[in-house]
């Protein structure tokens, strides 16, 4: 018969929950108890199981992530961070993709409440909001990563995308470019219509004209990518650079500049925005603003299970990383005259 934590809890005199305490390092525990009952572990061999474990601290020591796209190499690098710290803090993932479809959105987090996570890491679209009133209402443990939904209490870990796209337009427009043609995110979520104001706020800045045929939506895909740049480059004045939104973007861009016959940068240049992995080995290697992607899964998982464990309370909390330019040779510069 496997050893239990009331057959330990009986050897040290001591209670199930101090047992507990003690399994999951909890602080409120005395070093000379915490020694006493650890002996008594080892004496027994005992080997906690997790469905026991959980069923005695009503906890399945396991939390959810929504993510929108696992095709986009920007998300495993963050999911790989989240697994990690969880994994080093005692928790399991269970993962679920929803294709950026809203009602899958809605069903990621049916099932993950049906499989009685402890909290959820997420990212959603804009018009799912009464989603998160509804975690809301409940009380349940919610940290939001990437995507921002406007009027949420969820905490969140962020990038300042209006700030890191402002810098992107920025530096194409100190190459000379004047120019400037930007392939938005999809416009439903924060992180899109951020990025399209940072976009704006740099031609501002530069007293630029803002041109609408020069602002097209995108879905963060490579295919939205090749299709908006094709519809640029049959535009009577195309544009001399473009920002696209994600590197995936680029990368569609690329592909439509080569079937155009046109080089880059010397016809174009591209800037993106993740620098996902793929962003070095192309040639011309992209420009791209770099986030810390494995940061910020590791800092969305560690701020959950401090909701989850009653450590942190503040739910106001907003975590903002910084982004960085990585100049590669997708850009170059530009005068008039050329």
């Amino acid at each position: 018969m496997s050893v239990t934590i009331k057959d330990i809890a009986k050897e040290a005199n001591v209670s199930t929950t101090t047992v507990s305490r003690v399994l999951n390092n909890k602080p409120d525990v005395s070093d000379k108890t915490k020694k006493k009952v650890l002996e008594v572990i080892n004496k027994l061999g005992y080997n906690p199981n997790g469905i026991a474990r959980g069923l005695v601290l009503q906890k399945t020591y396991t939390i959810g992530l929504i993510i929108p796209d696992i095709c986009n190499p920007f998300f495993p690098e963050v999911a790989r961070g989240i697994q990690d710290k969880a994994r080093q803090l005692g928790y399991s993932v269970i993962f679920y993709n929803t294709d950026n479809n809203k009602q899958r959105e809605k069903e990621a987090i049916d099932l993950l409440k049906s499989k009685q996570v402890d909290g959820i890491i997420l990212s959603l679209s804009m018009s799912n909001k009464e989603e998160l009133d509804k975690l809301e209402e409940e009380n349940f443990p919610v940290v939001q990563i990437d995507r921002k939904i406007p009027g949420s209490i969820f905490p969140t870990v962020t990038i300042d995308n209006i700030l890191s796209a402002y810098n992107a337009t920025k530096y194409l427009i100190e190459l000379g470019h004047k120019y400037l043609a930007h392939i938005t995110g999809n416009l439903g979520t924060k992180t899109g219509q951020d990025r399209l104001e940072g976009f704006k706020q740099a031609l501002k800045e530069f007293n630029l004209d803002y041109k609408d045929e020069y602002i097209l939506e995108g879905d963060y895909s490579k295919e939205s990518g090749y299709k908006q740049m094709k519809t640029l480059l049959t535009q009577k004045k195309r544009p001399t650079a473009v920002f696209a939104a994600n590197d995936l973007m680029a990368i569609g861009a690329y592909e439509a500049i080569f079937d155009y016959g046109l080089k880059i940068p010397e016809d174009i240049s591209i800037i993106g925005h993740d620098d996902i992995d793929i962003a070095s080995i192309i040639r011309p290697g992209l420009t791209t603003m770099t986030q810390p992607k494995y940061k910020l899964g590791q800092i969305a998982a560690e701020m959950l299970i401090k909701r989850i464990e009653g450590l942190e309370s503040d739910n106001q909390q907003e975590v903002v990383l910084n982004t960085e330019l990585i100049v590669r040779d997708s850009t170059g510069g530009w005068n008039d005259e050329e």
